[in-house]
């Protein structure tokens, strides 16, 4: 005996409506699905722009910075999509640390002269 196929449920049937009805205006829209991961750490800094100017949807702030990207000339494309780092400072802790493991791995592997800075 063959298995019966199931028939969806009237619900179903109403939700997979719904979701071509929205496909459909979707592509009369020309509008398609761009999904971007980054890094967590930029979320509080992008929260906080986002305040700042009003904004409260994260694709509204994409959207502005590919339009702006856009419609600017090729240099001005490459100054705003260059590589911006964030100065880091790192604490005195992990600066003891790194000078300490330095010293250590020297100690190892002699060979390399340390000169000391000249404190005035």
């Amino acid at each position: 005996m063959a298995e019966e196929e199931k028939q969806p449920t009237a619900e179903a049937l109403k939700q997979r409506r719904k979701r071509e009805k929205a496909a459909a205006k979707a592509a009369a829209l020309g509008i398609e699905k761009f999904t971007v991961e980054v890094a967590g750490v930029f979320k509080a800094d992008l929260k906080r722009v986002m305040k700042a100017h009003g904004i409260d949807n994260q694709q509204d702030v994409h959207q502005r910075l590919l339009m702006n990207l856009i419609a600017v000339d090729f240099e001005t494309q490459a100054y705003m999509l260059r590589n911006v780092t964030t100065p880091y400072v790192p604490s005195e802790k992990v600066s003891r640390d790194f000078y300490d493991k330095s010293m250590a791995e020297l100690a190892n592997d002699p060979g390399d002269e340390i000169i000391e800075p000249i404190n005035p």
